[in-house]
């Protein structure tokens, strides 16, 4: 009996051990998770502007006439567009505030009292069709407004109706290309948006994706639109986004899949139950077969898609524009060369009266048509469309090397100069050139082999057309060209032979124009100073390979730079740098629907950017 009653304790203390280990791991845990919420409860009421008790000497010598004058001057500054005093003169007022420290400073979470709903965002419900002049009425119209409303909350971004027009506001950009002020938006806006949770991240995600196409960041895009994929449920929306990003990035393949995914969730069904194609389907899906050359399946759909927005969308002037250059770029890939400017010829009229000329969508029409002007034999109508195509792009905010470096290339290899189009025409590209170099400077591009390759290239067109001749006037101008050529080569030489070092791409052929160049400008600049008569253009000549044959110059990137798009795309087709995709805009997608407490879509179902351009 002793013996039972021992086998029978050590069983019972070996069954409860664990279970009293277990029931005080679990009584633990929640312990610890109910002390953890109260002690955020109280943290947060410590951040509470009542919380705060001790602070810094404010000092006594703040000069409200100083900070009066510093903000008079920077709505000076604003006015003129100074970017530079309104940085200093920002500065200069943050430094007046009156010393505070980190406990000051802190503060707990911002309100909640507010739904983001579509009603919220009706300044980017507006379509922007009415030309250069009233669009940037509306987008001042809706800055001013939206300053004003800045002015009346002290939080600033954190109060929840001045972040919901902030990032209204950006969608205003986006539709218009002011890329840049969306950047600084988005940037701002970030932190809070994505603090906050659904649906406040989805929105920026979705709207910073379309931005980062417009930009050419077509790889900063995808994850984005990947994590709306994973916030939200199953949306054609956000698979035709992935579709159009992926097709961007040359991954045809893969954009197939998800715009297929999109026809099976929405799509009808005939009699043999095969998916019945809508109009944006047909668009998406021809494009993957035109990106893969598969003309004879993609021209079809593309016609089809065309003939059906034109009966039911007949006054969306911006996407039907974007639809004829989807077709006129097929049917001058195929071979069509008259059909495809006849098509692209009204894609460049429909945006000329709905968004301007200066809009980068108005310079990828003029682009494609300069193209097709010049496969069909009208040369000197093309180098009239690239030299405007050229204007447009080296202006833009998401200016890159890759769209100008391939205008050049036409310009130079495929229009006959000299025979069927006088040399001197050239000379038209001047002030364009100088305009990119500028931009590109501006923005940090013109340091590595890609701006080397681009201003070699620059620098040729203007040595062609600047023999000395003519009349005084005309040898000046010249002479000005060439400064500005031997300029661009100077610079380009470094970075051409840094490339080639560092084994990015085999550039030595790039060195040899740039010497030939430098010397065919010794040449003229001498014979200008001689007065001696200039008896004809001579080309700088192509390096020779080994077998005789001239060495052609190698795409522009020979840096892997974000990968580009065809220029532009809708809100997520976007312009086209290394390595080109497509080139044809992508039909653009419309934004994914914002999950609660949003009833509908944030971006009342037109896309941020991605359907209206």
């Amino acid at each position: 009996a002793r013996t039972v009653w021992l086998l029978a304790s050590f069983v019972l203390v070996q069954f409860i051990h664990p279970l009293s280990f277990v029931g005080y791991s679990f009584w633990r845990r929640r312990s610890f998770t109910l002390r953890r919420a109260e002690a955020d409860l109280d943290l947060d009421l410590m951040l509470s502007p009542a919380g705060s008790g001790l602070s810094r000497y404010k000092g006594a010598g703040f000069d409200p006439e100083a900070c009066g004058e510093a903000c008079e001057a920077l709505a000076e500054a604003v006015a003129k567009g100074n970017q530079h005093q309104v940085e200093g003169l920002v500065t200069a007022l943050k430094l007046m505030m009156p010393p505070a420290s980190g406990a000051e400073q802190a503060l707990g979470p911002p309100r909640d009292n507010f739904v983001l709903r579509p009603e919220e965002l009706q300044w980017s419900e507006q379509d922007f069709l009415g030309g250069l002049e009233e669009n940037q009425r509306i987008v001042q119209e809706c800055e001013a407004k939206f300053a004003r409303l800045m002015a009346q909350h002290p939080e600033g971004f954190r109060a929840p109706e001045v972040l919901a027009k902030g990032l209204d506001l950006a969608v205003v950009y986006l539709k218009n290309y002011a890329l840049d002020k969306a950047d600084a938006l988005y940037e701002v806006t970030k932190a809070q948006c994505l603090s906050r949770g659904l649906p406040w991240n989805v929105k920026w995600f979705q709207d910073c994706a379309t931005l980062r196409c417009k930009q050419n960041r077509q790889a900063e895009a995808a994850p984005m639109l990947e994590e709306v994929a994973k916030l939200t449920p199953p949306h054609e929306a956000t698979l035709r986004n992935l579709g159009t990003v992926y097709n961007q990035l040359r991954e045809h393949d893969k954009a197939k899949v998800y715009f297929d995914a999109a026809a099976e969730l929405v799509g009808e069904r005939d009699a043999n139950g095969q998916v019945i194609l809508d109009k944006e389907d047909l668009w998406n899906i021809g494009l993957v077969h035109k990106n893969k050359k598969n003309y004879d399946e993609a021209a079809p759909m593309l016609d089809q898609a065309l003939e059906k927005w034109l009966e039911e969308d007949p006054e969306d002037d911006v996407t039907l524009a974007k639809l004829y250059d989807s077709v006129g770029s097929c049917y001058d890939e195929m071979g069509r060369h008259d059909d495809a400017v006849g098509v692209l010829q009204k894609a460049k009229d429909l945006y000329d009266r709905s968004i301007g000329t200066e809009s980068p969508l108005y310079g990828s029409a003029c682009e494609r048509l300069s193209r097709a002007l010049v496969h069909a034999g009208r040369h000197q109508e093309g180098l009239d469309n690239l030299i405007e195509a050229f204007t447009v792009i080296a202006l833009q905010d998401a200016v890159h090397p890759t769209p100008l470096f391939e205008l050049l290339g036409i310009a130079l290899e495929e229009i006959p100069i000299t025979k069927e189009v006088d040399v001197t025409e050239l000379a038209r590209l001047e002030m364009p050139i100088q305009a990119a170099v500028r931009n590109m400077r501006y923005r940090g591009l013109d340091q590595d082999g890609n701006c080397g390759v681009l201003y070699e290239r620059m620098a040729r067109a203007l040595v062609l057309c600047s023999s000395a001749g003519g009349t005084a006037e005309m040898q000046q101008a010249a002479a000005q060209r060439r400064q500005t050529a031997r300029t661009l080569l100077t610079h380009a030489a470094p970075l051409v032979e840094a490339a080639t070092r560092e084994g990015l791409a085999d550039l030595k052929h790039i060195s040899m124009l740039i010497d030939t160049e430098l010397q065919a400008l010794d040449n003229q600049d001498a014979a200008a100073r001689l007065g001696l008569p200039q008896m004809g253009q001579v080309a700088a000549p192509a390096p020779q390979g080994a077998q005789g044959a001239p060495v052609v110059s190698p795409p522009p990137p020979v840096v892997p730079p974000p990968p580009p798009v065809p220029q532009p795309a809708p809100a997520a087709r976007v312009a086209a740098p290394v390595p080109a995709p497509a080139a044809t805009p992508l039909p653009a997608p419309v934004p994914a629907p914002v999950p609660a407490p949003v009833p509908a879509p944030v971006t009342n179902g037109a896309p941020a950017g991605w359907r209206r351009r």
